[in-house]
């Protein structure tokens, strides 16, 4: 355990793993309340954190750690425009010297004023929003103007101001030179940020409720996360993974850039007094009160499916999976034995071994069509129903709508494994809710993608692009952004007829672990003619952690080592309803486009 001098601020060396075991540096922070500047001594070092700028691009400290120093300035929209010139010419100066240079919006002002300040400004570098200002106090940033030089090691290397730019130099060009600073600390001037303190909070009244709502779901025995918060005793052990996971916005996961996004449903996210009240707590030591602890008294029904009891259940034929290797996609068919017609209301997969399985997609085959040989393609295999991948909620047709099986016709499910370490069994089993009438309307699906891309090796932003034309009038449901280790960031635009467009959906920070459905809170109008356009990045650096080699470059394909970009979505043509369907199907025509 290691001490900064003259702070209350600790270092705690915490192991976490997922396929690999890493080394986490957390510092925490006094008790809920701003450090000053002179709390700070040379060389202590400071956790690290995400932020998104005002542009929405993620930015997360760690990743620099390839870069001789970061620049952090802070800032309101008064202050940025009298130094957006001072910083501008710093990283310019530094441009090539591998050093990050960012504006750090401290004040918590609205994301719009900050971006129309940074435009009448002519600010071209990131501004960082620190909404909750849990950077900022961490920082020990208290005034506009204060500026900080992290090493890659994330010491602070210099506290300054950019009223003594002469002095920020010096410091910079000793850092990127590894010598040693003789001015670390430099007080600024400017207007203070008004940072937040904290009072006391409690863990039975604050937190618990805090963790019901946002965590416990996943983090209880028998659930997908790898630990139990079933007492206080357990959380306050992970307390410090806790905080890192907050701070650098990994958890609670499907994070989404909310500024531009459509309203979803169930969004992800702690709010600002949320995330201010959970790390004092951590901060704090965290600490109990109360003589019963909620936690340990929750209960949980736990049933097997989430949605109920399905009407129809299937268990997929027993998989064995290999303890190492790749394994390679199986098409596993799977008999329905309906002797009518059913229309589907939901589908949910309940995975036999979590560990093992990575996903499921379902799709519609004819009885005769069982070999499933030369299916390799993925998604244009044929009308997909439903699919199960980490974090993705079960499949549920809304407004009264369904999507039709058949007479006769079977489930052909392509299954993709990765191996744990251990030999496995996995039996699946399948719920199918079925509607009791004929729904009013018909959901299809759809996808925005591209098959055709080389990633270079060691490259930080690859970007790729994927349409999808909208030809009848049809109602946006969900969205599912997929990519594999090294996707980077996903958004949805509609490009509309009339000219206007619109982002639809954000995620700043993709990750392959977590595959999420977002689903709009009201479905979206597209009328004909409108351009779905999923835009997106790979990064296939060594700064992508999860990276399996970024050697090498990068294409299209089915497992995990190689990529693919696909923008899937859930919508419903106008028009579409289960008497034209019949009629389509009974006058042996095509149904029209995305049925």
């Amino acid at each position: 355990m290691l001490e900064t001098s003259g702070t209350d601020s600790t270092w705690l060396f915490v192991m976490s793993h997922s396929n690999k075991v890493v080394c986490f540096l957390i510092f925490l922070l006094g008790c809920g309340h701003a450090v000053g500047v002179n709390a700070f001594s040379a060389n202590a070092r400071t956790g690290d954190f995400a932020l998104i700028d005002h542009t929405g691009t993620y930015f997360q400290l760690s990743y620099f750690s390839d870069q001789k120093a970061v620049v952090l300035v802070a800032q309101n929209n008064r202050s940025l425009a009298s130094s957006a010139a001072a910083v501008g010419e710093l990283a310019a100066e530094f441009a090539d010297a591998e050093v990050v240079v960012a504006h750090l919006n401290g004040a918590a002002e609205a994301r719009e004023a900050v971006v129309k300040a940074a435009q009448s400004s002519g600010v071209t570098l990131p501004v960082l929003l620190d909404d909750a200002q849990l950077v900022s106090a961490g920082l020990g940033l208290e005034r506009a103007g204060a500026l900080v030089v992290i090493g890659p090691d994330r010491k602070i290397a210099y506290r300054g101001a950019v009223d003594d730019l002469d002095a920020a130099r010096a410091a910079l060009r000793a850092v990127v030179a590894g010598d040693a600073v003789t001015a670390v600390e430099v007080a600024s001037s400017g207007a203070v940020l008004n940072l937040p303190t904290v009072g006391e909070v409690s863990y039975s009244r604050d937190i618990v409720p805090l963790l019901a709502e946002n965590c416990v779901a996943c983090h209880r025995d028998g659930a997908i996360a790898p630990w139990s918060m079933s007492s206080h005793a357990m959380v306050r052990g992970w307390s410090p993974m806790m905080r890192e996971v907050v701070m650098t916005r990994r958890m609670p996961p499907g994070q989404i850039d909310t500024h531009v996004s459509k309203p979803i449903m169930d969004v992800a996210g702690l709010s600002v007094a949320q995330r201010q009240k959970l790390i004092a707590w951590i901060d704090a030591g965290a600490p109990v009160d109360g003589d019963a602890d909620p936690l340990a008294q929750m209960t949980f029904s736990d049933p097997k499916f989430s949605l109920g009891e399905p009407d129809l259940v299937y268990k997929v034929p027993a998989q064995d999976i290999p303890a190492t290797g790749v394994v390679d996609y199986r098409y596993v068919p799977v008999e329905l034995n309906l002797d009518k017609d059913v229309w589907v209301e939901a589908m949910e997969f309940v995975p036999g071994d979590r560990q093992v399985l990575h996903h499921v997609i379902a799709y519609l085959s004819k009885p005769a069509d069982k070999a499933a040989k030369g299916r390799s393609e993925g998604p244009d295999q044929g009308q997909q129903l439903a699919g199960f991948a980490p974090g993705r909620q079960p499949d549920q047709f809304r407004d009264n709508s369904g999507r039709l099986i058949p007479k006769g016709s079977n489930l052909l499910l392509q299954m993709h494994y990765t191996t744990s370490g251990k030999a496995a069994v996995d039996e699946t089993l399948i719920g199918i809710y079925l509607h009791d009438k004929l729904p009013e309307h018909v959901m299809s699906g759809g996808v925005a993608g591209q098959r055709r891309f080389f990633v270079p090796a060691y490259d930080k932003e690859y970007k790729l692009q994927g349409e999808q034309l909208i030809e009848r009038d049809a109602y946006l449901y969900s969205m599912t952004p997929h990519m594999h280790y090294r996707g980077k960031y996903m958004s949805y635009l509609a490009q509309y007829p009339d000219g206007t467009s619109e982002t639809l959906l954000s995620v700043p920070k993709y990750d392959f672990n977590w595959q999420f459905n977002y689903d709009l809170e009201e479905p979206v109008f597209l009328p004909a003619g409108t351009k779905l356009i999923a835009r997106g990045a790979m990064d296939n650096s060594a700064q992508n952690p999860g990276n399996p080699d970024p050697s090498k470059p990068v294409l299209f394909g089915l497992q995990t080592k190689h990529e693919m970009f696909f923008g899937f979505t859930t919508l419903r043509y106008v028009g579409d309803t289960p008497a034209n369907l019949v009629a389509d199907k009974d006058a042996d025509t095509p149904a029209p486009a995305g049925r």
